[in-house]
């Protein structure tokens, strides 16, 4: 036996030698494909996955590069094990084969993310490894932790250097960077701990005394430990509840504060004041722009007095849990800016909102209300008074947006690279519709000519019969259905025509605004080319996803181009003759008429989400006016294709 073990102990040395791991060593070996890792990393792989290791566990590595790091992942977790990827470059696709599959997107597009998480499911570990810029280290992590197994997964950062590097979103202490996120994270991690006069008494987390300093959200509830070491980051997922205390022994000696005396004597009865809590609010009328603040100013006012007249109205108590709930929200990725929300983030996070679409006779706002979480209802009901006109506007819009849909890779007549950019842009592009332009082109004449109007800006509304086909197009219809998630209408259409010397004078939509409407999309044909030399229409990339803090009348949605320009990327939609784009109304977008411009002509076709038009939404709701327009009605069915389902990234 002893001649045995002296037999096999070098092999066993050569495979894994004291202070060595099998990482270590695999980039000792020669490899069929190039991968880099730094050498701090290897041990901390070592100490975190190697749990893991001859199990049938999964690992989803986000930036595959070369597919190197993907052999050392499978060799590593041993023959049970699957490895996922996620890259930009098409070229990866070659790169699957045995226990690898590659997905080819963007880790910036959170629908994307969505889509790769609901087809793997959980998995074991994860690794971004990917474009190091910071937003999308935050994004990548918020979308997928939830993706993360519940009991024992790991979620790694690579490369945190860039943390610190202006180049990719960083900066030392910058609220940007990911390190200040991951700071953030501790907070939250510790919430449980956080009672102002004592420690959570319950599992509901509430305290015994005092308030909650820091909110209980999602993932103080599912995190166990956050790791920061050279150049990493890595977070340990295990489902938690408040810690209790254990007591043992007979003898206990009191114990001693040194300089005790220089503190509250009584901390466990100090509660906030009254008012110290501060609920957020942003309303700045300094967004409108100031050709209409004037007018702007006495609804601004009247709404933040009426906003500070229910503050003040509440006691102290009540007061604070408003803004814990508030607070909660925001930690779990709830957008606030000087415009509006943005639940997108929150939604992605907790999976949450979601409404069955059965054959039950419960309205599907009765099941959202029934079936949401108190801290979002609040919100809403805190900003968009569930008295008021826009409440049920903001509600029907969050339902639809982010009902459960097929994967745009599902759909039979569309694109699914337009429903993707349509879902993370708010508007998608086409080079040819495909119509019959010089019948469209002498129907558009005609019933300009026939017009005595002189004006810089016409609207017609005429049927032009040249036009059917594209309001038959079931690609752009099935398109609109996926991304409204809803039966769509098309509801009308016009003709515009806006002349040379026209200026933002003469025409109120080249102010950056939104259309009151909510979620509503236009379907726009030009019948000239669209250049940078003429009038364009400009959009603010991603804000249709923005609930705004009013709508209805028009001075209160005409943005300050500062504003907008500083808070979003802004896009050109420039076209051939016969082109044109499809965008969701809600974005923030203008008609760009500075200098001397040329003529622009244009078709506007309007889609509606068809249940919306008819759930009696008061005021501006789903904007009403097409019912006037001369046109046959044109309906399709939301989508209901097989495939892996996904929720849009909504509101």
């Amino acid at each position: 036996m002893a001649r045995l073990w002296i037999c096999i102990l070098p092999t066993y040395l050569a495979f894994s030698p004291p202070g060595k791991t099998p990482f270590h060593v695999w980039f000792e070996e020669p490899q069929p494909r190039y991968a880099q890792k730094w050498s701090s990393y290897l041990e901390v792989y070592d100490r975190y996955l190697s749990k893991f290791r001859n199990s049938s566990c999964s690992l989803l590595e986000l930036g595959v590069q070369s597919g190197g790091s993907q052999l050392m992942w499978r060799d590593y977790l041993g023959p049970k094990s699957h490895i996922y990827g996620i890259d930009i470059e098409p070229a990866v696709t070659e790169m699957s084969q045995a226990r690898i599959t590659n997905f080819i997107g963007d880790v910036g597009d959170p629908a994307f993310l969505t889509s790769v998480c609901e087809r793997i499911g959980h998995v074991d570990a994860i690794v971004d490894d990917a474009s190091h810029v910071n937003w999308h280290q935050k994004l990548a992590f918020e979308v997928l932790y939830p993706c993360l197994e519940p009991n024992g997964g790991i979620y790694i950062v690579e490369d945190i250097g860039t943390s610190y590097k202006p180049g990719y979103g960083g900066g030392w202490r910058s609220e940007d960077s990911f390190v200040e996120f991951a700071k953030a994270k501790i907070d939250e991690l510790q919430a449980f701990w956080s009672c102002s006069g004592s420690v959570v008494s319950d599992r509901r987390g509430r305290c015994q005394q005092g308030a909650l300093e820091v909110p209980i959200s999602s993932f103080t509830r599912s995190s166990s430990a956050i790791h920061i070491h050279d150049g990493l980051i890595v977070f340990e997922k295990h489902y938690k509840e408040p810690a209790i205390s254990l007591e043992t022994g007979l003898k206990r000696l009191p114990k001693r504060f040194e300089g005790y005396s220089a503190y509250r004597p009584h901390l466990a009865d100090w509660t906030p004041p009254e008012g110290s809590c501060k609920v957020p609010q942003p309303f700045e009328l300094d967004i409108i722009h100031e050709s209409f603040r004037s007018r702007a100013n006495q609804t601004f006012s009247e709404h933040v007095e009426s906003f500070m007249n229910h503050v003040s109205a509440m006691g102290a108590a009540e007061l604070r849990q408003k803004c814990g709930e508030i607070m909660s929200v925001l930690q779990d990725g709830l957008h606030w800016s000087a415009f509006g929300m943005d639940f997108t983030l929150l939604q992605l996070k907790r999976r949450s909102v979601s409404v069955e679409w059965n054959a039950s006779t419960e309205t599907p706002l009765a099941r959202f209300l029934r079936s949401t979480e108190r801290d979002v209802r609040e919100v809403l009901d805190w900003y968009f008074d569930k008295r008021g006109t826009f409440h049920p506007l903001v509600l029907v819009d969050l339902i639809y947006r982010n009902r459960w849909r097929p994967t745009p890779q599902a759909l039979r007549f569309a694109r699914a690279r337009d429903a993707l950019q349509l879902q993370r842009e708010g508007f998608v592009r086409f080079e040819d519709f495909g119509l019959d332009l010089a019948w469209l082109q002498t129907e558009a004449s005609a019933a300009f000519a026939a017009s005595a109007s002189t004006s810089l800006v016409q609207a017609k509304q005429v049927r032009l019969q040249s036009l059917e086909p594209l309001l038959k197009d079931y690609g752009i219809l099935e398109l609109t259905a996926f991304y409204l998630g809803a039966d769509v209408e098309v509801t009308g259409y016009k003709l515009l025509r806006v002349r040379e010397g026209t200026t933002r004078a003469d025409y109120i939509s080249s102010f950056w605004h939104h259309d009151n409407c909510g979620s509503r999309l236009k379907l726009f044909v030009f019948l000239q080319d669209v250049g940078e030399d003429g009038y364009y229409t400009e959009i603010a990339r991603g804000s249709q996803s923005l609930a705004y803090y009013w709508y209805g009348p028009a001075h209160m949605s005409r943005f300050d181009d500062a504003s907008v320009e500083a808070s979003f990327s802004i896009e050109k939609i420039l076209s051939r003759r016969g082109g044109g784009f499809l965008f969701d109304t809600n974005t923030i977008h203008r008609a760009k008429v500075e200098g001397p411009g040329q003529l622009r002509d244009a078709v506007i076709v309007e889609l509606a989400n068809a249940h919306k038009m008819h759930a009696g939404i008061p005021a501006q709701g789903p904007c009403p006016e097409p019912k006037t327009y001369k046109v046959s009605h044109v309906s399709f069915p939301f989508p209901s294709g097989r495939g892996f389902r996904q929720r849009r990234p909504g509101f």
